[in-house]
């Protein structure tokens, strides 16, 4: 299980909002971004003070993450060989469509790997999904590598291949074929999926916020892991969302307690305050307290 419930960007050359990430945010993971939301003129500024960063700086147990700009644009290639040396934790792929497109970059940080004595799928993918082909293409992706260990969502880059702008009102349907089979792709190949993020300017960020709020309690039903963010001020409303209760903790423990119990009497059909306990329950159960183990391991609270 991946500690994801929150994959923060931060512009490659934006060092104040890395430093407020690191010291005073709950984020899971830290995704400096080289791609879209970093003009071309500041690219090259912003893959020096990544490779900076991430050799440099404490990111005190957050997950350390890249989006790199596509191995087909001009800036791809060197973002790559800059940043491997760094030996990121996760390295976000934009606009993936075919296996080949996967294959390719496994191929480059497995030689990279291998050379430099660097365990074998130490640096993780996760994959983004941002158009009509990936979203067909996205479980075959998924699978073609042990590397990958997630698929992400690209809203803004999917709804402009559609022709259509983005809706972000609470509730909309708009885009719940794309998000629904993502899921299903990415955990039918043993992974996690993780949604798009939003944008606003200050004055909107109430609505926002309240957007964010109905929308992350929505996809968690649909079985997303977490989302991408790019304010500060929404992780932990999304952290929230993705996170067991102390009272959910404790209720999973006493269904487990309850089934052992009853396992150990001899019984067939075994029930837990009135409500009928099997093997799925129990995995769900002890997915609830692995999830919260892994929030206190990572940031000392239950937050």
């Amino acid at each position: 299980m991946k500690l994801r419930r929150t994959l923060l960007w931060v512009t490659g050359d934006d060092e104040k909002k890395l430093r407020e990430a690191i010291d005073h945010s709950f984020a899971d993971t830290i995704v400096m971004e080289l791609e879209d939301m970093c003009p071309a003129s500041h690219k090259r500024k912003a893959r020096e003070f990544t490779v900076e960063a991430l050799k440099n700086w404490d990111f005190k147990g957050k997950e350390r993450g890249v989006r790199i700009n596509g191995l087909d644009t001009e800036w791809g290639r060197e973002d790559l060989e800059a940043i491997l040396p760094c030996v990121p934790d996760v390295i976000r792929l934009p606009k993936c469509e075919t296996r080949d497109d996967v294959i390719g970059v496994d191929a480059i940080l497995t030689q990279y790997e291998l050379t430099h004595g660097i365990a074998r799928n130490r640096m993780e993918l996760i994959l983004m999904i941002e158009t009509p082909l990936g979203l067909m293409n996205a479980y075959e992706m998924a699978r073609c590598s042990k590397r990958v260990t997630g698929l992400g969502f690209g809203a803004g880059d999917f709804t402009c291949a559609l022709n259509v702008d983005r809706d972000l009102t609470p509730g909309t349907v708009q885009l719940l074929y794309a998000k629904q089979k993502l899921v299903c792709s990415a955990n039918a190949a043993g992974i996690q999926a993780y949604d798009t993020t939003v944008v606003c300017l200050p004055e909107q960020l109430d609505e926002m916020n309240a957007f964010i709020k109905a929308d992350t309690e929505n996809i968690r039903q649909m079985g997303f892991s977490g989302r991408s963010v790019s304010i500060m001020q929404q992780i932990d409303i999304i952290n929230g969302i993705f996170a067991p209760a102390k009272s959910d903790v404790a209720r999973a423990r006493h269904i487990i307690d309850g089934y052992q119990k009853g396992l150990e009497e001899g019984l067939t059909e075994i029930w837990v305050d009135g409500v009928y306990v099997d093997p799925p329950v129990i995995e769900k159960a002890k997915r609830t307290i692995a999830l919260a183990d892994a929030i206190i391991a990572r940031h000392g609270i239950l937050k």
